[in-house]
């Protein structure tokens, strides 16, 4: 699989606002509000007041049939949108997300929408960010590929040397891994 940087030509806003702002990723969403001692997380969150975002980019559909997306981190109960169409939603914060696009792209200009909620204060023990505040990667293929993090090696013995290979691939057939 080839990465491909998918940090720069996004662009977010609060959910309940109409106006996007261009930003760069990572992007710590927390960070543009302001600070008050009103705020529902309080002293957890550096009394940041914490609401929902919505961030976009658009992009064209690459030349390879198999398009994964890598969030390395969105804060939290986020979801994943292509063209309009709810394909992942994944609760936990701090774990990637990956999500196979593939079947979603058309062929042109394409968009990605990620919904970000950090609304639901208190929702930490600790100043968690909010948004997209971790690098996200393109990962682009043939039809046949390993999986992303489709290959395992466990050591089973050290004397003698015995390792153990697990190769998760998009299809059966053969496929060789080289240990160097």
């Amino acid at each position: 699989m080839k990465r491909v940087d998918f940090n720069s030509g996004w662009r977010y806003r609060r959910a309940e606002e109409e106006n996007f702002k261009e930003v760069t990723l990572p992007h710590d969403a927390m960070f543009c509000e302001p600070r008050t001692e009103e705020s529902d997380g309080g002293v957890n969150t550096g009394w940041f007041e914490g609401h929902d975002y919505i961030y976009e980019k658009t992009f064209e559909k690459p030349a390879e049939q198999t398009v994964w997306l890598n969030f390395e981190g969105v804060y939290h109960n986020s979801e994943v949108w292509i063209n309009g169409e709810k394909v992942a939603f994944h609760p936990h914060g701090y774990v990637p997300i990956w999500v196979n696009i593939s079947d979603k792209l058309k062929e042109g200009e394409n968009v990605v929408r990620v919904v970000a909620r950090n609304a639901d204060q208190p929702n930490s023990r600790w100043y968690s960010g909010a948004g997209i505040y971790r690098p996200v990667w393109m990962y682009t293929a043939p039809a046949a590929y390993i999986l992303p993090e489709g290959l395992r090696v466990t050591t089973l013995s050290i004397s003698p040397a015995t390792i153990k290979v697990d190769l998760f691939a998009s299809e059966e057939g053969q496929w060789s891994a080289e240990i160097l």
